[in-house]
């Protein structure tokens, strides 16, 4: 799969975002520790290693999402924090998905860098497994970023916008490869109650042109919701 919606979704939701408000409801451990950049333990509180609104609260802190996408298909995605070293995070991502006239698995390794400003990408690897008319397709994808990719500011609020350059290089199990220059732009547009299967909370809207809907992030969690997904489930 080259270039993937799924993946620029993801990349401008993660890890792609968003200044939050106070969590109105909760799921199942989803309550933040803490309210300060400096507080709690793991990844720092809600400040954490990527900042207030990255959710990232250490090795382990895990997001699930239900995930629709727009065309009839629909599955479970997850992310988990599987390392932390210095100022690089590691996350790892799998998607298990079907539709009527197909299914479609995948895991994606991404590595991060975080300081001071926020949350930039810096490579993602991903090996998927497809269904199609009863023949299967496996195969691997690898993009690898040239520049500073910055994907979420370490702290947003209402009227913030930002520029994300990602230049990178793409290479996959076919042999092809190219190297492709995308621009993204984001906007933190407003201050919304969002309701998803994790609870309700007070969220901060982003705007940008990956995703027409806009995604949602509030702050001690993270990403909660956008066109294609909506979070379950929050645990660190």
């Amino acid at each position: 799969m080259r270039r993937s919606a799924l993946f620029i979704a993801v990349t401008s939701a993660f890890t792609l975002a968003c200044m939050g408000g106070d969590k109105l409801g909760r799921g199942d451990d989803t309550a933040p520790e803490g309210d300060s950049e400096e507080g709690g333990g793991g990844g720092g509180g809600l400040g954490g290693v990527c900042g207030a609104y990255s959710g990232v609260a250490g090795v382990g802190t895990r997001w699930e999402f239900n995930y629709q996408d727009g065309q009839g298909g629909s599955g479970y995605y997850v992310i988990e924090v599987t390392s932390i070293d210095g100022d690089r995070v590691e996350q790892v991502s799998s998607l298990s998905m079907t539709s009527a006239d197909y299914s479609y698995s995948s895991e994606t390794t991404s590595q991060y860098r975080c300081d001071g400003e926020g949350m930039f990408i810096l490579s993602s690897t991903t090996d998927y497994t497809s269904v199609v008319a009863g023949q299967s397709y496996s195969g691997w994808t690898e993009s690898t970023f040239n520049g500073d990719a910055l994907v979420l500011p370490r702290q947003l609020e209402v009227g913030l916008t930002w520029v994300s350059d990602q230049s990178y290089t793409y290479l996959d199990s076919s042999g092809y490869t190219d190297s492709f220059d995308t621009t993204f732009t984001f906007e933190v547009s407003a201050e919304e109650d969002i309701t998803v299967p994790a609870g309700t909370y007070t969220a901060l809207r982003v705007d940008t042109d990956a995703d027409e809907g806009g995604s949602h992030y509030t702050k001690g969690v993270g990403f909660i919701r956008s066109s294609y997904f909506e979070l379950v489930r929050y645990t660190k």
